[in-house]
């Protein structure tokens, strides 16, 4: 909680004080991708766990960067390698969480500011220092969580499939339409999201992405308390995000919130859907606008493209529900 606090809070803070706001919250988006992890019984156990968390978020970051400024077709192919990696993610628990971080990090970085990316290998480099300050601060409380046995000293020991039995088993279920579905349902959200970028360029569509991203699980399910708790949570932050930044407070209270905001996140995770999301959001809005003052029309774009993205997700839920219990094989 306090690595992830500090971790984004840090680069904000020095952002604020050298004049370089973008590049503050540049680098918490480092801090971000790595706020969440836990401390293990062992330092190569959390060293693991950090570079699991960072590795699909750095080349999320690469790619978006790559393909920012040149055209819709580059958007496409994102699109389609976010599909490859929602397709892969079934291979084991691992890279499912893996391959969804990878998906939502690289619609974070595609939404953000074409400005960005003017300096790509300064850009990338900021995110990785950020990580890198928020996995240090990580270490440091580990070895304090592991002194003070705050920390379970053993890792429970889990019986794990072998490479060949996951393999088997990811291609048995690609031949049927259920192995299919979060690919399909997430392509369906993230096509759409592109049409309406596309068709309505003066607005800033590129969130209903971001929401689908955020909103839509693995397996099809209707309308649920969690999908519903997430919209509205995401809902909820978009408010919040724009309400702090147009209000008129000092830089410092900016700094804080985003501490509390990171910090928290890792303990509503496993809670209520609809605060996390609320917590979440913020977080992300205020990366991708980089602090700046948002108008109106924008919250309103934004509010309206979390609608859009939550109908997409319950919409291609419901659809798939009626033919994810088909098991015929595909050929």
């Amino acid at each position: 909680m306090l690595a992830a606090a500090f971790g984004m809070a840090g680069p904000v803070l020095i952002g604020v004080l050298s004049g370089q706001v973008p590049a503050g919250f540049t680098a918490a988006l480092g801090g971000l991708a790595v706020g969440g992890v836990e401390a293990g019984a062992a330092f190569s156990v959390h060293a693991r766990r950090e570079l699991q968390a960072l590795a699909p978020v750095l080349l999320a970051a690469l790619l978006a960067v790559a393909a920012g400024g040149h055209g819709w077709l580059a958007e496409l192919l994102l699109i389609l390698t976010a599909l490859i990696a929602a397709a892969i993610g079934g291979f084991s628990r691992l890279m499912a969480v893996a391959t969804t971080r990878f998906i939502l990090f690289l619609m974070i970085v595609s939404a953000m500011p074409a400005a960005a990316f003017d300096q790509r290998a300064g850009f990338l480099a900021l995110i990785a220092l950020g990580a890198l300050w928020t996995s240090m601060l990580g270490f440091a409380f580990g070895i304090v969580a592991r002194k003070n046995a705050l920390v379970p000293q053993q890792e429970p020991q889990q019986r794990r499939a072998t490479w060949t039995q996951k393999l088997k088993r990811w291609a048995q279920s690609m031949r049927n339409v259920d192995g299919w579905n979060y690919t399909i349902r997430l392509g369906a959200c993230l096509l759409v999201a592109l049409a309406a970028t596309l068709l309505w360029p003066d607005h800033h569509l590129h969130w209903i992405s971001i929401t689908a991203a955020l909103l839509i699980s693995r397996t099809p399910e209707p309308t649920s308390l969690k999908t519903t708790q997430r919209t509205l949570g995401t809902a909820v932050g978009v408010v919040l995000s724009a309400l702090v930044l147009r209000s008129t407070l000092p830089a410092a209270v900016l700094v804080v919130a985003v501490g509390v905001l990171a910090g928290a996140r890792p303990l509503l995770r496993n809670g209520n859907y609809l605060v996390y999301s609320a917590a979440m959001t913020p977080l992300i809005i205020l990366i991708i606008d980089a602090g700046h003052v948002p108008d109106s029309g924008l919250l309103v774009d934004r509010l309206i493209a979390t609608l859009i993205g939550a109908a997409l997700v319950v919409g291609t839920n419901l659809l798939m529900m009626r033919f994810v219990s088909d098991r015929k094989p595909i050929s």
